[in-house]
């Protein structure tokens, strides 16, 4: 059981790719109320993720799996680079541009799933779809290693205007922008329109229940200053929300803190938090120690040798 664990963190360290692939708005639809970067390149790059992948090399059963996927199924974790997701905030309806880490020769070769695709030629692209399993789907592979996903082939050719270029792109957010400033080569990011989403009666009522008290929100991941930083920050409707906001985030940071007092891993983990308001914004930090996680990580691979 520790085994299939350590594999599956390894497939999450693995496919964090080398170098660094920020997020690019010319992948994001001028009209999405909320978008997401995965940068795997800097997480792999970054000091638990390279600790990660030492260790897993020196597991032959995990590296044997690992290799398996890529010979069998056309799965690389070695070359995934960056995904990008956005969308409306409609249910299930999403745009996906990732790059690397698929072999696509590889994955025609499964006669399985190529007798449940559909093909149809937009232009000089081929979009393949299918409506059999839980939910439909579309992808177009694209040179460069480059495939776009969607629930139906409209959406995939959108994707692929917007991974050429040829699409109005979304003009940024300043608060994204001053979040991903506060770490260095963010390895995820999320934003989210919630207001207008919500205007365009695109929120479930999951998520509604919070659309009267909050405009939009974002957070990053990323190092910084040698830990593992969480940065997020909401903008609330208005200074008469923010208040309840801000008391509300700093009752759950008091949890926190009590928990800490009898917790000893999370008390490690934990380095420091802050909440601050600014008018209409809370701004919110966490640093995890990253000497804890890899500490942590050696004691679990020990137990599974």
């Amino acid at each position: 059981m520790k085994k299939i664990s350590i594999f599956l963190s390894s497939i999450w360290f693995f496919a964090l790719g080398l170098g660094a692939n920020p997020l690019d708005l010319q992948k994001v639809p001028k009209d999405a109320n909320w978008f997401a970067h995965f940068d795997f390149s800097a997480m792999r790059k970054s000091e638990v993720g390279t600790f990660i992948r030492t260790s897993i090399e020196e597991i032959p059963e995990v590296m044997d799996r690992i290799n398996r996927m890529k010979q069998d199924h056309g799965v690389d974790l070695e070359g995934f680079s960056h995904l990008t997701l956005s969308g409306s905030g409609e249910r299930d309806r999403a745009i996906a541009i990732l790059k690397g880490g698929v072999d696509m020769k590889k994955i025609f070769e499964n006669p399985k799933l190529v007798d449940r695709l559909e093909m149809d030629q937009i232009g000089k692209n081929k979009i393949y779809s299918t409506n059999r399993g839980r939910r439909p789907m579309a992808f177009a592979p694209l040179k460069k290693g480059v495939i776009v996903g969607g629930p139906d082939i409209n959406y995939v050719n959108e994707g692929i205007l917007l991974a050429k270029g040829k699409s109005p792109s979304h003009p940024g957010n300043n608060l994204l922008d001053s979040l991903i400033a506060s770490v260095d080569h963010p390895g995820f990011l999320v934003f989210a329109d919630i207001e207008r989403a919500d205007k365009q009666n695109y929120l479930d009522e999951r998520a509604r229940f919070m659309s009267d008290k909050i405009k939009t929100g974002a957070m990053v991941i990323g190092e910084a200053g040698g830990a593992i930083r969480i940065s997020a920050v909401l903008e609330a409707t208005g200074e008469e929300t923010s208040a309840p906001l801000e008391a509300m985030i700093r009752g759950g940071m008091a949890m926190i803190d009590m928990k800490k007092n009898s917790d000893t891993r999370l008390d490690a983990v934990l380095e420091r938090h802050s909440v601050r308001r600014v008018g209409n914004l809370i701004w919110m930090e966490m640093d995890l120690s990253v000497d804890a996680i890899i500490e942590h990580i050696k004691k679990e691979m020990n137990k599974s040798a």
